[in-house]
């Protein structure tokens, strides 16, 4: 008898576990994929980026702009909450210093419509980053390892250096 009570509790269980497959299966159908997180470019930036920042900094990658702006407002707020930065410098006590976005070939699409997205993408970025005092970087697709080393010692001493725009003319510096 216990034996019967044992063997309907498992088939139930069993039962129970296929029904649960089956649902989940048919709500997230079809299943996610992995994907990586950067493309070569951006793998590349990001450890030239890495091999500036002094020790206890760190580069993030991805960062929703959600995650270190905050607005009063829900409305303006939610207009950068669902943006990522392509990478954020942070310094040893957790404060964001920089953004540096990367404007790739496909940044801006291959179509009109897609390059007015990512215009007016940019243009919300840059103008909630300036609000909240925080420096914006954009890289072109071709830039040479000194123009980031002289970017992250901007980053590590904004009084002590001025970033000077003529000398990393690739670079845009917004602030």
């Amino acid at each position: 008898m216990t034996a019967d009570i044992l063997f309907l509790l498992f088939a139930c269980f069993v039962i129970s576990g296929f029904c649960l497959r089956y649902r989940r299966k048919k709500v997230f159908a079809p299943d996610f994929t992995r994907r990586k997180l950067m493309n070569k470019p951006e793998a590349v930036l990001y450890r030239y980026l890495l091999a500036e920042v002094p020790h206890g900094w760190a580069v993030m990658s991805q960062v929703s702009y959600g995650a270190f702006l905050a607005n009063k407002s829900f409305n303006r707020y939610m207009s950068v909450n669902s943006k990522r930065a392509d990478f954020v410098v942070v310094n040893g006590s957790n404060e964001v210093v920089g953004v540096v976005e990367y404007q790739g070939k496909g940044h801006y699409g291959f179509k009109d419509k897609g390059r007015q997205r990512a215009e007016r993408s940019d243009a919300i970025k840059r103008q909630a980053l300036c609000e909240a005092g925080i420096e914006l970087f954009e890289i072109p697709a071709r830039i040479e390892k000194e123009e980031i080393r002289t970017l992250v010692s901007f980053l590590v001493n904004p009084t002590d250096e001025k970033f000077d725009v003529a000398k990393n003319s690739s670079v845009e510096w917004r602030h």
